[in-house]
C-alpha cells in the first residue's frame, strides 16, 4: 500500500497506491487519503491529506522529541492498518 515515502526536514509525506509494483492508484471514489487523515485524527495525530492523490502529510514541531516522533509513527501505522481492514472488509461485500 505504501508506494513512496518523502520528506524533507521533519517534514514528510506517505503516497499510498493500490499496488506497490506498478504503482497502480487507488480509485478516487474510496478516498484513501481522506479516511487515513481522519483515522490518524481520531488517535489524536493530525496528518493532512493532499489534494492530489492518496497522500498524507506530516509536518511536526521541529522541537518533536524521539519519543514523540515514535507516537508518530505508531498512531500513522494504526491509523493506516485500521483503513486498510475497511477496505478488504469492503472488497468482500462486492
Amino acid at each position: 500500500i505504501v508506494g513512496e515515502v518523502r520528506g524533507v526536514g521533519l517534514m514528510g509525506a506517505i503516497e499510498f497506491v493500490a499496488d506497490r509494483d506498478n504503482r497502480k492508484r487507488f480509485d478516487p471514489a474510496l478516498k484513501v487519503g481522506a479516511r487515513i487523515s481522519k483515522a490518524a485524527r481520531d488517535r489524536g495525530l493530525i496528518a493532512r491529506a493532499m489534494p492530489h492523490g492518496d497522500i498524507l502529510g506530516f509536518a511536526p514541531p521541529l522541537v518533536t522529541t524521539k519519543a514523540e516522533a515514535e507516537e508518530i509513527v505508531a498512531i500513522a501505522e494504526s491509523a493506516v492498518r485500521s483503513v486498510m481492514d475497511e477496505l478488504v472488509r469492503e472488497s468482500e461485500k462486492i
